[in-house]
């Protein structure tokens, strides 16, 4: 079968050298990731697909135009390719939108100590991309294009190759669920997550998210730029204030040894003093996006849309003259998170995504001990963790692995089945073994500062591990389970902070075994700062005598029904 059209003039084995090689070039990255990529790690499989969609993605724009404009235009991507791998070689992932932000987002002082200190890699580059230049332009006939079948088994092998693609996403999305929309939106979502890590899709994709993202973020700010919560302090403070809330994901109350777990999963928490945990507290979502609105803000399950029509917790402690900082090991992509942190004095965004190996929340704790050596006499830290995301083996260092068998390597989505569900359950278990030490790290700092201080953990929603009969697992169900809901809520308070505020620390106490849900941690948390606004309801605030317990918690669903759980 002819591979060029005839009228693309006299076939050169030469010239299709050079096409072969610029062909190669195109596909370095994308090479390099199959290598040493850690979602492909021992799996030779995912690395033989991985390539193939990586063949056909970067050929398929070459069904539409000529060789040499082909070339041409992918020599965009070919410049800026040594992201890419510079990435993978680095993180083993793929680049992320949070790489893509944090690069807009670095001064033209950084960028340029950074080219200066790459000096030696910078020549050679540039010298490669003269050379691709020069071969497409000189060495790839102007005329050439694929014949007409080459052309149809092209787009046939893409078409067929995503269906494949698709069938086997869905095939192991079915392990998790078996409601058919969650199934259908989990299964679209990792057939586009494939994409997203495929580069030049992953750079496409990044740079679009950013450019929604700083168009949502204007559209948000602008929005809410006549905002205020008029928020003051109830009393003047004589003394440092430190307030911490840190943020959890995927936690289960039952799973931590604090609150009555049989196995030894929280021992720095297990010891603490002074650490109130509430035993009946629920999440008002079951994703994480949706979570953290309903968590920050005074939206609820009921009225989300409240998180895009007011501001936020952080901005109340703003207009209180807090320096406040925000150190997330997720969500860099969520354009409420970005909208409300570009408020804050500090943030800080992993620059890869979740799935990255030794992405792990102790890398937040540098950041914070240096913040809170700063020495300020007003803060406001939020910790944003990964905490027991799905994979949990990736969650914590090879050293916190103790309840085994566990998950080993990059296994992930196709070992879901509840045979294993012991392997799960021990691999979630490290991770709350692990989310332990960082909460005891954040204590003992702290503790250390000797000041007015108060620590508040709460978890966007809990998971699923094959707790009963419906075999669920992880989170983001149509129909959740009372074990996606059921999360840990963990008050902490400085001596200082009881002698400061003796009756709100006593309220909190006397309500720990009521019903609350994640609607109570924005006027709760506000409250514990001595923050007070017109907003206030001493019904919702757990440091009020006129507190009221939930009668059911309350969730929204990802098809945005209200599910109601006693």
């Amino acid at each position: 079968m002819e591979i060029l059209n005839k009228d693309s003039g006299k076939f050169s084995s030469k010239a299709l050298g050079w096409a072969v090689l610029l062909f190669v070039l195109l596909l370095l990255p994308n090479i390099v990731v199959t290598c040493l990529g850690s979602d492909l790690e021992g799996n030779p499989l995912k690395r033989i697909a991985y390539l193939t969609l990586s063949i056909l993605l970067v050929l398929l724009p070459s069904v539409f135009m000529r060789w040499r404009n082909y070339f041409l235009w992918m020599g965009t991507f070919f410049i800026f390719s040594p992201i890419e791998i510079g990435h993978v070689v680095f993180c083993k992932m793929p680049i992320s939108t949070g790489l893509i932000t944090s690069l807009f987002h670095t001064n033209f002082k950084e960028t340029f100590e950074l080219v200066s200190a790459l000096y030696y890699y910078l020549v050679p580059l540039v010298a490669l991309i003269v050379l691709y230049y020069w071969i497409a332009l000189t060495k790839i006939p102007d005329e050439w294009t694929w014949s007409k079948n080459w052309k149809k088994g092209l787009l046939l092998s893409f078409i067929l190759f995503n269906i494949g693609l698709w069938g086997a996403m869905r095939k192991l999305c079915q392990s998790t669920t078996d409601c058919s929309f969650t199934l259908y939106a989990n299964t679209n979502a990792a057939f586009k997550g494939k994409y997203k890590k495929t580069y030049p899709a992953d750079l496409i994709y990044g740079v679009g998210e950013f450019l929604c993202l700083e168009r949502e973020i204007k559209i948000m700010n602008r929005r809410l730029a006549d905002f205020s919560f008029k928020a003051k302090k109830e009393k003047g403070v004589p003394e440092r204030e430190i307030y911490v809330l840190v943020i959890g994901e995927s936690s289960r109350y039952s799973n931590f040894s604090v609150n009555g777990y049989h196995r030894e999963t929280s021992p720095n928490l297990d010891n603490a003093e002074n650490l109130v945990s509430y035993s009946k507290a629920g999440s008002e979502a079951n994703l994480t996006e949706v979570a953290l609105q309903l968590l920050l803000t005074r939206a609820t399950a009921d009225s989300p849309q409240t998180a895009y029509e007011e501001k936020a917790l952080t901005d109340a402690f703003i207009e209180c003259g807090y320096k406040t900082a925000w150190l997330g090991n997720q969500a860099a992509n969520y354009e409420f998170v970005q909208r409300i942190t570009g408020k804050m004095d500090y943030r800080d965004f992993p620059t890869t995504e979740f799935g990255a190996p030794d992405n792990y929340d102790e890398d937040l704790l540098p950041d914070f001990k240096r913040i809170i050596q700063e020495n300020t006499s007003k803060q406001l830290i939020v910790l944003h963790l990964l905490g027991s995301h799905f994979r949990y083996n990736s969650r914590y260092p090879e050293s916190f692995c103790r309840f085994q068998p566990a998950l080993t390597g990059t296994s992930s989505y196709d070992v879901i089945e509840p045979a294993n569900k012991d392997i799960f359950v021990n691999s979630y278990d490290n991770t709350v073994y692990y989310t332990d030490s960082i909460l005891g790290e954040v204590i003992r700092q702290l503790e250390s500062a000797e000041a007015i201080a108060s620590m508040v953990y709460i978890s966007d929603h809990a998971e699923n591990l094959y707790d009963d009969e419906r075999l669920m697992f992880m989170h983001g169900n149509t129909q959740p389970s009372e074990y996606e809901i059921h999360i840990p809520f963990f008050f902490w308070y400085s001596d200082a902070y009881k002698k400061f505020f003796p009756e709100k620390v006593n309220q909190i106490v006397q309500h720990k075994e009521k019903r609350i849900s994640t609607r109570n941690l924005f006027y709760s948390f506000l409250s514990i700062a001595g923050i007070t606004t017109p907003y206030d309801n001493p019904e919702l605030d757990i440091t009020s005598p006129a507190f009221k317990e939930d009668s059911v918690w309350r969730t929204i669903t990802p098809d945005k029904r209200i599910i109601k759980t006693k």
